[in-house]
C-alpha cells in the first residue's frame, strides 16, 4: 500500500487488511497451564512468552512456592516488574475476587501482552496494571528499551546498564520520556492500596525502588513479606537497607539457571538470585 496522505483505504485494501488480521490472530498460540488447582491461559506471539508460561513452576520454583505459601484470599499483591503477567495471573488466582493484584510494568510492549492475559483469564476485576515506573523519588527521565519484543527483559529506567552495578551496558533500541514515582507516593496518592506482599524483579534498580518505599516498610501495616532480586554487586546493599528498615532475610532461592551455576561451583555472591525478607518480630 502506498499514499501521499490524500486518500482513504479502498474496499479491496480493507478486505486484504481484515484477512491479514484474521491470519495474524489465528497464528497466536494459547498456552494453558495447570497451576496446582488453578487453570491459566496465556496468549503468546513468540517463543519467550510461551517459555515463560510453560516453565511457570520450574524457571523460578522458589517464587511460585513463595506465592503459593503466603498469598491468601483477600490479599493485596504488588508485582513490580510484572513483564507479561505470569506471576500476576498466578497471584490473581490465589487472592481471589476479594483480593487485588497490582501488576507494575513500564515496558509498553510487555504491557500489551500483560493486559491481553488479564482479559483472557477474566481477571480484569482483580488485576490493575500500573505502567508508571517505580523508583526512589519522583523524577523525569528516560525509559530505555533493550528490546521491544514482548516478554523481553533488561530495559531500564534512567540507565543503560542491566542487572545492576555488576551488569552489562546496552544500546537502547528505543527511548521513552517518562515520569518515575516512588511507591510511597503511589500509595499516598491512593493509586493502590497498601500491599501485603511485594515482588521486585526489574533487572537493575531494585535498591532504588526499595528506597522509594521507606515509609511503607516502617509503617504499622507494612508488607508481611518482600521478595527482591539480588543482582551482582548490590546484594549486601539491599540486605543492609532492608535490615535498617526492620526486615530480616528469611531465605534465598535460585532460578533454574542459578542452580546450574551453584552446581558448577560459583558462590552465592557471584549469582543473581531472589531473596525473601520478613518483618523483624
Amino acid at each position: 500500500m502506498q499514499s501521499a496522505g490524500d486518500r482513504g483505504v479502498t474496499p479491496f485494501e480493507l478486505k486484504i487488511l481484515r484477512y491479514k488480521e484474521k491470519i495474524r490472530n489465528s497464528l497466536l498460540t494459547e498456552v494453558k497451564v495447570t497451576d496446582q488447582q488453578f487453570e491459566s491461559v496465556f496468549v503468546c506471539e513468540n517463543d519467550m512468552q510461551a517459555a515463560r508460561a510453560l516453565s511457570l513452576w520450574i524457571k523460578e520454583a522458589g517464587t511460585m512456592a513463595w506465592l503459593d505459601a503466603n498469598l491468601k484470599a483477600g490479599d493485596r499483591f504488588l508485582d513490580i516488574g510484572a513483564n507479561v503477567g505470569i506471576y500476576s495471573i498466578a497471584a490473581a488466582h490465589r487472592v481471589g475476587p476479594t483480593g487485588k493484584v497490582y501488576a507494575a510494568e513500564p515496558h509498553k510492549f510487555n504491557v500489551c501482552s500483560l493486559m491481553t492475559n488479564i482479559l483472557r483469564n477474566g481477571f480484569e476485576d482483580r488485576v490493575t496494571v500500573l505502567t508508571v515506573p517505580l523508583t526512589s523519588e519522583r523524577c523525569a527521565t528516560q525509559f530505555n528499551y533493550s528490546s521491544i519484543i514482548p516478554a523481553s527483559t533488561g530495559s531500564q529506567l534512567g540507565s543503560t546498564k542491566r542487572d545492576g552495578r555488576g551488569g552489562k551496558d546496552f544500546v537502547p533500541v528505543l527511548t521513552e520520556l517518562t515520569v518515575g514515582l516512588s511507591l510511597d507516593e503511589v500509595v499516598d496518592l491512593g493509586m493502590i492500596e497498601r500491599p501485603d506482599l511485594i515482588k521486585i524483579d526489574v533487572d537493575g534498580i531494585e535498591l532504588q525502588i526499595l528506597q522509594g518505599m521507606k515509609r511503607l516498610l516502617l509503617s504499622p501495616n507494612r508488607p508481611r513479606s518482600v521478595q527482591v532480586e539480588l543482582n551482582l554487586g548490590e546484594q549486601d546493599d539491599v540486605i543492609a537497607f532492608l535490615d535498617d528498615h526492620g526486615y530480616d532475610l528469611d531465605h534465598r532461592h535460585f532460578t533454574l539457571q542459578g542452580k546450574l551455576f551453584l552446581d558448577a561451583g560459583k558462590s552465592v555472591s557471584e549469582i543473581a538470585h531472589n531473596a525473601v525478607f520478613v518483618p523483624r518480630s
